[in-house]
C-alpha cells in the first residue's frame, strides 16, 4: 500500500499564502517599504502592482477638485494650483517611465466667485516631483512641476476639457528621498492673463495616472 506525503502543515501553507498576497500587492518580504502612501483626497484611489523591484503605480482620479489661486501680480503671474498625490517609500526612487490620461471633458473649470478661470481658458496641467508656487510665469516653465508627466496643453469650451489628453514619459529619472521622501504632485498653471480673472476657483479632474518605479534603496 502506497503511502502520501504531506509537505508542510498548516503554517506552511500560511506562509505560501501570505507570500503570493505579497506578489500581489507588491510587498516583498526582502524589500523595505516597497509600497508608497496615497493621499487622503476625495475621489483618489490607487491599485499597487510589482514587487520589491519593479512596482506599478496606478492612481485614478474621480473628479478630484484642485483650488487654484490667481497669480500675486495677474498680468505677469499665471493662475495656479498644485496637489500632492503620493508618496514614495524612503529610498533613492527610480521612475522607469509613466503615462496619464484624461478622457473628453475630464477637466473642467467650477467657477467660484464667477471671476476665476474663463470659460475658454487654456491651462496646462502635469505631474512633478516639485509642486507648484507662485512665480513670474505662464504654463509649467519649471522642469521639476512636470519632470513625471510632461505638461497637457488643455483648452476648455464651456469650461470643459475639449479633447482626450495623454501623456507618455519613458526617460528614466531618479530621486533623492533618502532624507525627505519623493513625492507625486499634480501640477496646474494657466497659460495667459486673459484665461482668469482674480476669484478663486477650482478644478475637478478625472483620469489615470500610472508610474512605474523601484527603489534603489536608501543611504
Amino acid at each position: 500500500m502506497g503511502t502520501t506525503t504531506v509537505y508542510g502543515g498548516g503554517g506552511q501553507i500560511a506562509a505560501n499564502l501570505s507570500t503570493v498576497a505579497n506578489v500581489r500587492d507588491g510587498v516583498d518580504s526582502v524589500a523595505i517599504d516597497s509600497v508608497g502612501v496615497l493621499e487622503t483626497v476625495s475621489g483618489l484611489t490607487v491599485v499597487e502592482k510589482g514587487d520589491g523591484a519593479v512596482h506599478k503605480t496606478v492612481i485614478t482620479l474621480a473628479e478630484v477638485i484642485m483650488t487654484t489661486a490667481d497669480g500675486a501680480v495677474p498680468a505677469t503671474d499665471g493662475m495656479w494650483s498644485t496637489l500632492k498625490l503620493y508618496t514614495f517609500p524612503q529610498g533613492h526612487i527610480a521612475v522607469l517611465a509613466s503615462h496619464m490620461t484624461c478622457p473628453i471633458t475630464g477637466i473642467e473649470a467650477v467657477t467660484g466667485s464667477g471671476t476665476g478661470l474663463s470659460d475658454t481658458a487654456d491651462l496646462e496641467l502635469g505631474v512633478g516631483s516639485v509642486a507648484s508656487a507662485n512665480e513670474t510665469v505662464f504654463g509649467l516653465n519649471n522642469g521639476a512641476q512636470e519632470d513625471i508627466i510632461e505638461a497637457m496643453d488643455v483648452d476648455l469650451t464651456a469650461k470643459t476639457s475639449d479633447s482626450a489628453e495623454t501623456v507618455v514619459n519613458s526617460t528614466v529619472a531618479v530621486y533623492d528621498g533618502s532624507t525627505t521622501e519623493s513625492t507625486l504632485n499634480m501640477n496646474l498653471r494657466t497659460i495667459d492673463d486673459a484665461d482668469a480673472g482674480t476669484g478663486a476657483d477650482t478644478v475637478k479632474v478625472s483620469g489615470t495616472l500610472t508610474v512605474l518605479w523601484s527603489n534603489l534603496g536608501d543611504n
